[in-house]
């Protein structure tokens, strides 16, 4: 059945970040592949000259990238549960990252390591507040380091 498309259908405000951004034109949520760490040399550049940021539930490994906006890599040992457990940290960790990126004042390369105590029963408030605080310190980091130089 065709119902009519009542006025009230078009302007309403859209709920979900990827349909916001014709409401909120600065910010962007979306969480792109040119975002992503994926080669092994990325991966190690970060860790050998990357420095440590850490609380209690994830490490993160950063190091400044040259390019125009924040790359996130993530890496989760079996330690931290079967497959199950290790994806919901991995999607936890992501969605945290996506949602505060825009705290990062300067373009860096970033690995999340999950904490072993990671409980599956986490939810996604406990730790994206970690998460944002970390992403804060790193820019004041970075952007003192930049001061200095």
């Amino acid at each position: 059945m065709n119902y009519p498309l009542q006025a009230s259908h078009c302007w309403v405000r859209p709920t979900h970040p990827s349909t916001a951004k014709r409401w909120f034109q600065p910010m962007n949520f979306r969480f792109t592949k040119t975002e992503r760490l994926t080669r092994k040399k990325e991966f190690e550049n970060a860790f050998e000259g990357g420095k440590v940021f850490k609380n209690g539930k994830v490490v993160l490994y950063v190091m400044p990238n040259g390019l125009p906006h924040s790359r996130l890599g993530l890496v989760v040992s079996k330690k931290v549960g079967n497959a199950v457990r290790r994806n919901r940290a991995k999607r936890l960790l992501r969605e945290a990252y996506r949602l505060n990126k825009h705290i990062l004042t300067i373009p860096v390369d970033i690995i999340a390591i999950p904490r072993h105590p990671f409980s599956s029963d986490l939810k996604l408030s406990d730790v994206e507040g970690g998460v944002a605080k970390l992403l804060l310190q790193i820019s004041e980091t970075f952007a003192n380091e930049v001061h200095h130089h």
